[in-house]
């Protein structure tokens, strides 16, 4: 694109978003989609092109978005709502779209949308009475991202109405229901990390000789990929089948049990969470710290799924081990409490289900403060840090869950993401407005220049993570040699689950050049 053509965008994108289009008059074209949370930015990123972007084409006319957020019965809702621009094949430009999205987690994406079951969704004609949803905010956009007026709070009843599609992170067969066939299109890859509390993650660099014990808790030197200490995938198997219950069956390179090792301080400093404080790697609480604390997802979680299918092979085979339970008040379907679960001296049981990846993060976190060594479940889009967060990724068999390691295959554990609906609607994904909106997020939600925007966001000290577009997408490669810098422009990866057919179940298999 030309620099004055660019420069003209950005500078239209700092004007104020006087041009914001109310919820009435109601939509001409509608479609509404279900699931997974993780793909919720990619969709937003989507339609948030500008125009003229080489290979990505804009969905929304510029300065016409607006995008209302609620939750209905806890449940994170959202709607994009802009005039059509003139890139969707015989949809006509100027026309008024809403795009619906509830997220209500991958099975949601899966089972509505195959039995075709009413669920919630936020109701534009008859929005709450905050003043956030009736009068919104701007949001300043940027060179490849439009501005767009922000509405939140829009919560209450909502409407109900059946999700023409849904999104999973995983294949549908394993996290839903399907009682009639459905299209599948893979979408983004995700790379998957290994979060443990932050205190178990410097007790390891100690044990495993990598950062001494003195080291402050929050020095930068333990954030380094150099750094990060490392569990195999047979120990980690063990924990989520339940084999491994105390890190007591772990030994350090003097044959002591982990929690007693010499290699760590006998105790947290006064402390442990003050700036600089040391020791920064130390035993585990004497009460409570051999116990293995797991910090999982609920059933219909495709988190949950991901890490079932690539550590136990559940969900895929008969006769392998199961995933272990949760045994605090949780609940398998429903989730439970951190504040009264987790965040207790004494929790009534070693395993938290949660129904969102903030539940997780939560859940480790009230670990590390009370200093017990936990795993948790998530993927590389969620940041750890020194307040809130303090959850760390570590290694598996000696790669870290890099972008990077990602596209050439060292680590292993990437899905790819689904977007699904009944096979009886195909025929419409030409004929009908619809029907063309569906088609076109479906083939573009992936495009490499909405992913590498979503990835700004998961920059970690020791490396990029996140998201790649698939080698079956048909973007190409970036050419050797390949670097993290190459990826982060241009993230399409080496490795495919969609040969035939898309099957997370089976093991990534590389399509394209690996370096060495």
């Amino acid at each position: 694109m030309r620099r004055d053509l660019w420069s003209a965008l950005l500078v239209a994108s700092s004007i104020p978003c006087a041009w914001a289009l109310p919820p009435s008059p109601g939509p001409q074209a509608e479609l509404y989609l279900s699931g997974s949370t993780a793909q919720d930015e990619a969709l937003g990123n989507l339609m948030r092109l500008v125009p003229a972007i080489p290979g990505a084409p804009n969905l929304c006319r510029l300065h016409t978005l607006d995008v209302y957020r609620g939750t209905i019965n806890g449940v994170e809702k959202r709607v994009y709502y802009c005039l059509t621009d003139h890139n969707v094949p015989g949809l006509p430009a100027g026309l008024r779209l809403a795009i619906h999205k509830s997220s209500g987690g991958s099975g949601e994406g899966v089972t509505p949308v195959s039995a075709g079951t009413p669920i919630a969704f936020i109701d534009l004609a008859h929005l709450s009475i905050a003043a956030s949803c009736r009068a919104g905010h701007p949001v300043r956009g940027s060179i490849e991202f439009s501005p767009f007026i922000e509405h939140t709070e829009c919560n209450g009843g909502g409407k109900l109405a059946v999700p023409r599609a849904g999104l999973a992170d995983v294949n549908p067969e394993l996290v839903g229901g399907i009682t009639h066939p459905l299209t599948v299109r893979a979408q983004t890859q995700i790379v998957w990390g290994l979060a443990v509390s932050k205190n178990f993650r410097n007790a390891l660099q100690a044990i495993q000789g990598l950062v001494r014990n003195t080291i402050p808790h929050d020095d930068p030197s333990r954030d380094t990929e150099d750094a990060m200490p490392m569990l195999s995938r047979a120990q980690i198997a063990g924990i989520f089948a339940g084999t491994v219950r105390s890190w007591d069956q772990f030994f350090d390179s003097r044959g002591t049990p982990l929690t007693r090792s010499t290699l760590l301080a006998p105790g947290p400093p006064a402390d442990p969470d003050a700036a600089g404080a040391s020791p920064g790697a130390y035993m585990p609480s004497p009460a409570t710290g051999g116990t293995v604390y797991i910090c999982r997802r609920i059933a219909a979680s495709g988190t949950q799924a991901a890490f079932e299918t690539h550590y136990l092979r559940a969900r895929c085979e008969a006769n392998v081990p199961q995933f272990v339970l949760p045994n605090d008040g949780s609940n398998i379907r429903t989730g439970g409490d951190v504040g009264t679960l987790v965040r207790v001296p004494h929790p009534r049981g070693n395993v938290f289900a949660g129904v969102g990846t903030g539940d997780v993060r939560q859940c480790l976190d009230a670990h590390n403060h009370f200093n017990r060594w936990a795993v948790g479940l998530l993927s590389t889009e969620n940041v750890g840090n020194n307040g809130d967060r303090e959850f760390r990724y570590i290694k598996v068999d000696g790669a870290a869950p890099t972008l990077l390691n990602a596209a050439f295959g060292r680590w292993s554990h990437v899905t790819e993401q689904s977007m699904q609906w009944r096979s009886s609607f195909d025929p419409q994904l030409k004929t009908t407005e619809e029907g063309r909106v569906l088609a076109f997020v479906a083939d573009h939600m992936g495009l490499p220049r909405v992913i590498a925007a979503l990835n700004t966001g998961f920059i970690h000290p020791w490396g990029q993570g996140g998201y790649l577009a698939p080698p079956s997408s048909g973007f190409p490669a970036p050419k050797p040699p390949i670097t993290a810098e190459s990826l982060a422009s241009d993230p399409v990866g080496g490795l495919t689950l969609s040969l035939g057919r898309l099957n997370n179940c089976a093991e990534p298999v590389l399509v394209s050049s690996a370096q060495q």
